[in-house]
C-alpha cells in the first residue's frame, strides 16, 4: 500500500486513512459532474508536513476526462473535508492520480492464464 512508505509516522498515515476515506464518501454522495462514475478511491499518500495529498483512484472508463474532473472540483473536495474534519489545522491540497496496481494485477493474471493455457496446449 501507498500509505506506508518507509519513514511516514503515524500520523501521516492516520491522515492518509482518513482522507481515502472521506473523499471517497464525498465524490461519491456529493460531486454531481456527469463525467465521474466509476470512479474508486484506491488509496492517499501525504506530504510529511501534511500540505499536500495525492489521492490514488481507480476509474471504469475515461482516465482523464475523469481526472480533468476531479481536478476541476479538488477545491470543492476540500472544503468539504474541511468541514467535515474541523479538528485538522491543516487540510492538505488534493491531487488525483489513476491507481495502477490494478491494470498491472490483470495484466500478471492475463500472463499466468497464458502460461497454464500454454501448458495445457503443449
Amino acid at each position: 500500500m501507498k500509505t506506508s512508505h518507509k519513514g511516514n509516522s503515524y500520523r501521516t498515515e492516520r491522515v492518509a486513512s482518513l482522507i481515502k476515506r472521506c473523499v471517497a464518501v464525498i465524490i461519491e454522495t456529493e460531486l454531481s459532474d456527469p463525467r465521474i462514475h466509476g470512479v474508486s478511491v484506491v488509496d492517499a499518500e501525504v506530504s510529511r508536513d501534511l500540505k499536500f495529498a495525492t489521492v490514488y483512484v481507480y476509474i471504469d472508463g475515461d482516465d482523464e476526462s475523469v481526472l480533468a474532473a476531479l481536478a476541476s472540483s479538488s477545491g470543492f473536495i476540500r472544503k468539504r473535508f474541511a468541514e467535515q474534519n474541523k479538528d485538522m489545522r491543516v487540510v492538505p491540497n488534493f491531487k488525483f492520480a489513476i491507481d495502477k496496481s490494478q491494470s498491472y494485477y490483470e495484466h500478471i493474471d492475463a500472463v499466468i492464464k497464458g502460461l497454464h493455457n500454454d501448458e495445457n496446449n503443449g
